[in-house]
């Protein structure tokens, strides 16, 4: 082997070791600031979405947090006044009977049906350790309540965040599925119509909003220490959030967290007596 070819195979390793430099620096000034750039953009056209200290709960299960929802007796049949009871159980296993009043109630209780129809509100009483409530059902299905409750010492009574537990039961027999209705700017709520002040404009996934309703021709009266309240039911997982109207105006600070249609319920007082309209949203 000639000098010049040992002078060759010496300078390799060092000859390689640059170019792995040359490039890297390469990859620093450029990709880097593309990369941060994108990031920046990015950052810019979606904006973060707000971080909670407090996981919330759907009622989409039975649990949450050590909480914990045990049918007594689930429906089996249509009818009127058709009994339904439960347990509540805290996280020490213990059964749960003393819970923090909130909009008027110790306990709020939701109904709807798999195709987001059929939605009653209401109030079980306590007896013993078992709450329980008459339920009025006209057809077949698959249903599911949902218990709203706020626990004394709940960690998420700061925000007003309550714990929503659920269980679901099915009805059997022939069922008339009912389809979703489409977004509309109005909808009749008795000898009332409400507006949706956006008209039916679409919402932003995971982006605060306003939704502002209006009813003409009514005297709104406080319903369960509320202007208005609003149970909002995801269409594809039937995950309930539950709002109540800010201040005097019919208007809900909402957030919906997946993309999507939502089936709203809305429940206000005139007259001495409750309404309910109902609204289909987009979120996308």
């Amino acid at each position: 082997m000639t000098s010049k070819s040992r002078s060759s195979r010496k300078a390799l390793p060092y000859l390689l070791i640059g170019a792995a430099f040359v490039a890297t620096v390469a990859y620093v000034l450029t990709v880097l600031p593309n990369a941060a750039g994108r990031s920046a953009q990015q950052s810019a056209e979606s904006p973060a979405t707000p971080s909670s200290a407090i996981p919330h709960s759907d009622g989409l299960s039975d649990s949450f947090e050590g909480y914990r929802m045990v049918p007594v007796s689930l429906p089996e049949k249509r009818g009127k006044a058709v009994p339904f009871s439960f347990r509540l159980h805290g996280p020490d296993g213990a059964p749960l009977t003393s819970l923090a009043i909130v909009q008027a109630k110790p306990m709020h209780l939701y109904l709807i049906r798999q195709d987001i129809s059929g939605y009653q509100h209401l109030h079980p009483t306590l007896e013993g350790d078992v709450w329980s409530t008459p339920i009025d059902l006209d057809d077949g299905g698959s249903y599911r309540f949902y218990a709203e409750f706020m626990p004394h010492g709940w960690r998420g009574a700061a925000l007003g965040d309550p714990v929503i537990l659920g269980l679901a039961f099915v009805i059997a027999g022939d069922t008339k599925l009912a389809p979703l209705p489409a977004p509309a700017a109005s909808s009749v709520a008795g000898p009332y119509t409400m507006e949706r002040a956006d008209g039916t404009s679409h919402l932003f996934v995971n982006r605060g909003t306003l939704l502002r309703f209006r009813v003409p021709g009514a005297t709104l009266e406080p319903y369960l220490d509320a202007i208005a309240h609003m149970s909002a039911f995801e269409v594809r997982t039937q995950g309930l959030i539950h709002l109540h109207a800010a201040s005097n105006e019919l208007a809900f600070h909402a957030q919906f967290p997946n993309r999507g249609e939502y089936r709203l319920f809305i429940e206000f007082q005139a007259s001495g007596a409750v309404h309910q309209a109902a609204f289909t949203i987009f979120v996308t």
